[in-house]
């Protein structure tokens, strides 16, 4: 999420692909660069480290169009991963919800300078208790001041239509985190919110609209937000394990469409001026690709956020994608027409290679040097799992001090007195730790900067191997516990028992 913080995603991958562009036309082979040794090798590991299922990438080049794959797409049926099968492809989806808003802008129907509550009659928000205004730009480029973390706590689940306009409503009577217009923070609320500006203004749900005025205009026909997809993975307890999240229909702007490396490729054409359009998509497109300084704080120096893309100081445009079980990357060199995208049906690395391969493709001589690393998730599961046998033996020794306790008690002795200190000393110092262990999925979402994230969204995210953990450590303090109480007890009762024994002599 990204539970990779999206944010921080986002701005490594800016900082990555701001070195070493140095290339000359010869570079731009796909064919050689789909053939690179270190390329493939670099790939392959990931996906190793990861334990990932399948990967697909798709890149275009001078009207060039070139496909690999590699794995699966559906493990227990054994089908093999092709340039058509069907993805979610995270937060690459805001692109599409930008120029969703840009294409009504074309329309005449709004102006990103508009105020939000122009068109949501129900919008308020307020910054340090003054009510405040929200410009649509400032939401396009998450300068709006929402809070990312403790909204998307809040994200309601379910297929509904009605979901679109309760999702959107998560920031009605909101605080604001920040000035609008500000400061930059990555905010997935902020295209939720947008999704439902689109489907108000255009009178049409969000999903139909981007299908008959991006997605089919553009050739995307295997493209849309209610699509069977590839089985997605999560590691558990070291193994790859298949899970199918519960649908959040109202989060269809900030991360969910659906698509195939076939139609990626036709979406970066589109980008990058390769294909004939309608006037007012083709219009909307150039707008989305424009920075406007006077409309964006920047995000790292020379670096912008715009209409759902990176755009770097060098004007690549780059955006990363994340959901429970996907995970992908698009980049886009207008200057050398040129595009990757890279698509897993996991979440790992190994989705981030359309970084390498691009570096490959333009002859950068530090892919080489790209890092092989596991996916924080994989981290978290493997920490997880260590973790879990460690308690989950602790527990099975507990549970057999539990029932033998009497009999070493009989054998030890005790006073009532000194189990009762005993007992109290053990409470002082067990009952904090099994708060906290109650609480880890809650702190673990705070480190990740998901303030209000607890076990529903941190199961959500694909981590089910932590919360089993924090659900075994939770029963081993609370068997310590019971363990200390009845040995007071059974004390207590050992006393009485000797006086009345005493008393009846």
């Amino acid at each position: 999420m990204k539970i990779l913080r999206k944010a921080a995603a986002l701005l490594s991958a800016a900082l990555l692909l701001g070195t070493g562009f140095s290339a000359s036309a010869e570079a731009l082979d796909l064919d050689a660069a789909l053939a690179n040794e270190d390329w493939n090798n670099i790939v392959e590991a990931c996906m190793e480290k990861d334990q990932a299922p399948g990967l697909a990438l798709a890149a275009v080049s001078g009207g060039e169009v070139r496909y690999k794959n590699w794995g699966m797409s559906d493990l227990a049926a054994q089908t093999q991963v092709t340039e058509d099968t069907v993805f979610q492809i995270g937060s690459c989806s805001k692109a599409f919800t930008a120029l969703s808003v840009l294409l009504l802008q074309e329309e005449g129907k709004l102006s990103i300078e508009d105020s939000i509550g122009d068109y949501l009659p129900w919008w308020h928000v307020t910054y340090q208790g003054q009510d405040a205004d929200v410009k649509i730009w400032q939401v396009l480029n998450h300068c709006a001041g929402i809070p990312n973390g403790e909204t998307m706590a809040k994200y309601p689940f379910g297929t509904d239509s009605s979901l679109t306009e309760k999702t959107a409503r998560i920031a009605e009577n909101l605080e604001l985190a920040r000035e609008p217009g500000k400061q930059f923070e990555y905010c997935n609320l902020d295209y939720c919110i947008l999704a439902y500006l689109t489907q108000t203004v255009s009178g049409m749900p969000f999903s139909e609209y981007v299908e008959q005025n991006i997605l089919q205009p553009i050739g995307m026909t295997h493209s849309g937000y209610d699509l069977p997809t590839a089985q997605g993975y999560i590691q558990f307890f070291g193994k790859t394990k298949a899970y199918t999240p519960e649908p959040m229909k109202g989060s269809e702007g900030d991360g969910f469409l659906i698509t195939t490396p076939k139609d990626m490729a036709r979406w970066m054409q589109a980008q990058l001026g390769d294909l004939d359009l309608p006037e007012n998509l083709a219009n909307a497109i150039e707008a989305s690709q424009t920075v406007l300084p006077e409309h964006q704080p920047e995000i790292d120096e020379g670096d912008n956020y715009f209409n759902g893309w990176i755009i770097l100081e060098n004007g690549l445009l780059i955006h990363t994608g994340m959901n429970p079980t996907f995970t992908s990357m698009v980049i886009i060199d207008r200057e050398k027409d040129t595009a990757v995208f890279s698509v897993s049906n996991s979440v790992t690395n190994a989705s981030e290679a359309a970084y390498p391969f691009y570096m490959t493709l333009i002859g950068d001589k530090k892919t080489a040097e790209y890092p092989v690393s596991a996916n924080m998730m994989t981290l978290l599961d493997r920490v997880s799992m260590i973790a879990g046998y460690i308690f989950g033996g602790l527990l099975i020794i507990a549970l057999i001090s539990l029932l033998t306790q009497g009999r070493r008690l009989i054998k030890k002795g005790s006073t009532v007195r000194r189990e009762r200190i005993r007992l109290i000393v053990r409470l002082i110092f067990l009952l904090p730790l099994l708060g906290l262990a109650i609480a880890l999925p809650y702190l673990l979402g705070m480190l990740l900067g998901y303030q209000g994230f607890g076990y529903t969204m941190i199961w959500y995210w694909g981590a089910h191997s932590f919360i089993v953990t924090t659900g075994v450590l939770i029963a081993l303090f609370l068997l310590l516990i019971l363990i200390s109480i009845k040995r007071f007890f059974w004390c207590k009762r050992d006393a009485k028992l000797r006086t009345e024994a005493m008393h009846a002599e």
